[in-house]
């Protein structure tokens, strides 16, 4: 059991959080994580016992850590053998937030009290806790980002978000870890239909703790689509995913009507 006694500063160099650079890398580092994800110092623990209450993560499934971030003038609260661990202050629920001490870039886990998990899972499950933004892939001052209010059609935005999501965790998935088939909405986009502009889409909770995945998204004069990986130089194409008819319509009006596309 951990006693949170004051402990040394540690001088840990935080990269800043960075979805773009997480993106980037994971195509590479796919086979290289999910190898090492079965090695106690690269993985996180499923819980940890502080002060006589036991700690909890997997309650943000598909979501990405935005708002909690801590640098080196933060002093943790305590340290384990492979983690670094910081109490989140300000929140709505009782959460700590556990950096891997071998993590390239900052990428922690955060944990809420066993106690309170199905509140805190039922919260951040619930859309109306979230709000919803669009912008330009790449651009990370979040001023810059355009809220999406009024009258909106959520259901058709949360189609088009949820397919992002599960499609996006899916790619870091092997045979072994559940890896599903989305051959059934998979096109080929040629390159030269494909506008120069690259949007977002995606809800950050309304705490500003958690984010859908903020990648960029294809269009074309007709269509808009949820990104894959490029074919290469030979056929000249981008592997995309196909969404509903009605949610492509919506989301491309409203990308117009807030001056992306």
């Amino acid at each position: 059991m951990i006693k949170q006694d004051k402990v040394k500063k540690y001088k840990f160099v935080i990269k800043v959080f960075s979805l773009f650079a997480s993106i980037v890398m994971i195509a590479s580092i796919t086979m290289f994580t999910s190898a090492c994800s079965f090695l106690p110092k690269y993985s996180n623990p499923e819980s940890i016992e502080i002060d006589g209450e036991t700690y909890m993560t997997g309650f943000y499934e598909n979501l990405w850590v935005e708002g909690i971030v801590f640098s080196e003038d933060d002093t943790p609260n305590f340290e384990t053998e492979y983690h670094i661990w910081w109490k989140v202050e300000n929140a709505l629920f009782d959460l700590y937030c556990a950096q891997n001490k071998e993590a390239l870039w900052w990428n922690p886990a955060i944990y809420c009290k066993k106690s309170q998990f199905d509140k805190v899972k039922n919260y951040y499950a619930d859309t109306d806790n979230f709000n919803y933004y669009t912008g330009l892939y790449g651009d990370s001052n979040k001023s810059n980002r355009i809220l999406l209010d009024g009258n909106l059609n959520y259901s058709l935005l949360e189609e088009a978000i949820v397919l992002n999501m599960q499609i996006e965790a899916n790619l870091g998935k092997g045979l072994l870890t559940g890896k599903e088939d989305f051959s059934d909405i998979e096109v080929h986009v040629p390159s030269d239909e494909i506008l120069p502009v690259q949007p977002v889409l995606y809800r950050v909770s309304k705490d500003g703790f958690f984010t859908t995945i903020q990648n960029s998204w294809i269009v074309t004069k007709k269509e808009i689509y949820i990104e894959g990986m490029y074919d290469g130089e030979t056929e000249q194409s981008y592997t995309a995913y196909k969404i509903s008819s009605k949610s492509n319509e919506y989301i491309l009006k409203l990308l117009s009507e807030n001056g992306i596309v």
